[in-house]
C-alpha cells in the first residue's frame, strides 16, 4: 500500500501546482487590466484618425531603426544573402518601377478623355469619363505619392548603404540630388505599394495578390541591400496613406474607382 501513497502524494502535488499556476494567471490577468483597457482605447483612437496615428507609429518606428536596427539588418543581408535568393528578388524588384503603371495609366486615362471629347452622344461621353476614372486614380496615386517621396529624399539627403559597406558612412546629407545620397524614403517600396494599394481599391477581390507583390518588392530593396530597413518601411506607408486619401476624395466628388462588381 506504500506505492498507493506514494501516486496519491504525487497526484495530490500535481493538483496544487495546477492550482497554483491557475491563481497565478488569474491574478497576473487582473493585474494586466489597466494596460489591457489602456491598448484598446489606443485601438478606438487610432480607427477614429488613422493616418495622424499611423504616422506617428511610422515615425517611432523608423526613428528606432535608424539608430539600432538599419545597419546590423544591412550588414547581416550583405554577408548572407546571394546567389538565387539574391537573384530573385532583383527580379521582383523590377515590379517596382513606377514608369510599368504610370505609363499604361496615363495613356489610357488621356484616351479615354480624348475619345469623350469627339463622341455624338452625352450619355457615351458621360461612360467614358467614367472609364477614365480608374486609370486617372492609380496614375495619380503613383504620380502624387511619388512627388512627395522625391521630396523628401532631396530633403534628407540620406546615405544609401553602399556608403555604409564603402566605409562605413551613415547619415543624411540635406539637400543633395545625388543617387547615393537618397535613401530616405525607398521609391521602388512607394510606387510598389501606391500601385498595389489602388489595384485593391479597383480589383478588391485580388487584394490578396496585390499586397504580396507590394511586399515582395519592398522586400526586394531591403533583401539586396540598395536601401535600409527603415527607407521600405516609409516609402510603404506614404503610398498607402496617399492612395486611400485620393480614392476618399475621389468618392467624395462622385468618381468611383472601382471596376464593376470585382
Amino acid at each position: 500500500m506504500s506505492w498507493q501513497r506514494g501516486v496519491l502524494s504525487w497526484l495530490e502535488r500535481l493538483q496544487l501546482a495546477a492550482e497554483g499556476l491557475a491563481i497565478a494567471i488569474a491574478g497576473g490577468w487582473r493585474a494586466t487590466a489597466p494596460a489591457r483597457a489602456a491598448c484598446v482605447e489606443q485601438w478606438q483612437r487610432t480607427r477614429r484618425h488613422p493616418f495622424w496615428w499611423s504616422f506617428l507609429y511610422v515615425a517611432a518606428f523608423c526613428a528606432l531603426a535608424m539608430w539600432a536596427v538599419d545597419r546590423p539588418v544591412a550588414r547581416l543581408l550583405k554577408a548572407h544573402v546571394g546567389g538565387d535568393v539574391e537573384g530573385f528578388f532583383q527580379v521582383v524588384t523590377r515590379l517596382g518601377e513606377a514608369q510599368l503603371y504610370l505609363v499604361p495609366a496615363g495613356l489610357a486615362w488621356a484616351g479615354l478623355m480624348a475619345a469623350s471629347l469627339r463622341v455624338a452622344t452625352f450619355a457615351t461621353r458621360q461612360k467614358l469619363r467614367a472609364w477614365a476614372v480608374t486609370p486617372g486614380f492609380l496614375f495619380l496615386s503613383i504620380a502624387v505619392s511619388g512627388l512627395i517621396s522625391n521630396a523628401i529624399k532631396v530633403s534628407l539627403g540620406r546615405y544609401r548603404p553602399r556608403y555604409l559597406f564603402e566605409d562605413g558612412t551613415y547619415g543624411f546629407n540635406p539637400f543633395s540630388r545625388h543617387w547615393g545620397m537618397n535613401s530616405f524614403p525607398s521609391g521602388h517600396s512607394q510606387a510598389a505599394f501606391a500601385a498595389m494599394t489602388a489595384l485593391m481599391v479597383i480589383f478588391p477581390r485580388h487584394a490578396a495578390l496585390w499586397l504580396t507583390i507590394a511586399v515582395l518588392v519592398a522586400m526586394s530593396r531591403v533583401v539586396t541591400t540598395v536601401h535600409y530597413l527603415s527607407d521600405a518601411v516609409a516609402g510603404s506607408w506614404l503610398a498607402i496613406c496617399v492612395t486611400l486619401a485620393l480614392a476618399r476624395a475621389f468618392r467624395q466628388r462622385g468618381w468611383e474607382p472601382r471596376l464593376g462588381r470585382e
